[in-house]
């Protein structure tokens, strides 16, 4: 069986890999409590040569595995950093404070919501990740220089625990006062819009003697007034 036979089918299922490469360690091991000599009867049959031979085969073949453990390791690091990293990113530049964009403020807490919510599956992944790290090394795997090292993620997780704990203190507190502002800002929503509805029922320009130069101009007037609502 070649290795990329095995490769693609352990796909990127970390404990299939994490399995395989100790499986294959514990094969190895055998080959070397094995003994070259064997009696049979009289006759003594001496396969050290050949063992040798095999050892060597199954060395580079587990070193084959190995490597292409760690280029799907290495996509899987990359990517957990960098899904962090952005994450810790748009949470730093969330604000909860009062003078902020009411929709802003509404987003934010959104956000915060939404990465409490993966903080968990993240951590749980990010173990699994540097225990597969810990075991190539064990297994004398030697890693390239654009290694991302499993520390450097997990330094990064934390960071953003720590920025998630600081804004869900600041959201904690200031969602009553969020709330109050957008009971206000809905109430007042309201009475524009019933203000619009009750401008438009007294001037809509549907009498027979209104000029089309005037309904023109209450239909513009109006469309002005609908888009300054929205706001």
């Amino acid at each position: 069986t070649r290795v990329s036979d095995v490769a693609a089918a352990m796909g990127d299922n970390i404990e299939q890999w994490q399995n395989l490469l100790l499986e294959a360690a514990d094969s190895r091991s055998s080959l070397d409590a094995s003994t070259a000599v064997e009696d049979f009867g009289p006759v003594t049959v001496k396969y050290g040569k050949v063992q040798s031979q095999v050892i060597l085969k199954y060395d580079s073949w587990q070193k084959e595995l190995q490597s292409s453990f760690a280029r799907v390791l290495a996509e899987r690091m990359n990517a957990s950093h960098e899904q962090i990293s952005n994450a810790k990113n748009r949470l730093e530049g969330v604000s909860m404070e009062t003078s902020a964009n009411t929709n802003d403020v509404v987003l934010g807490v959104t956000f915060i919501q939404e990465i409490k919510q993966k903080m968990v599956a993240w951590g749980k992944d990010l173990d699994k990740l540097i225990a597969s790290e810990r075991l190539l090394k064990r297994q004398r795997h030697i890693f390239g220089a654009d290694w991302m090292e499993g520390s450097v993620v997990k330094g990064q997780y934390e960071h953003l625990e720590q920025i998630l704990e600081r804004r869900n203190r600041a959201m904690e507190q200031q969602v009553p006062l969020l709330q109050a502002r957008v009971n206000a800002e809905d109430k007042a929503s309201s009475k524009r819009v019933a203000d619009l509805v009750s401008t438009w029922e007294q001037d809509k320009p549907l009498r027979g003697n209104v000029t089309p130069t005037a309904a023109l101009e209450v239909l513009t007037k109006f469309e002005f007034s609908m888009k300054k609502s929205e706001h």
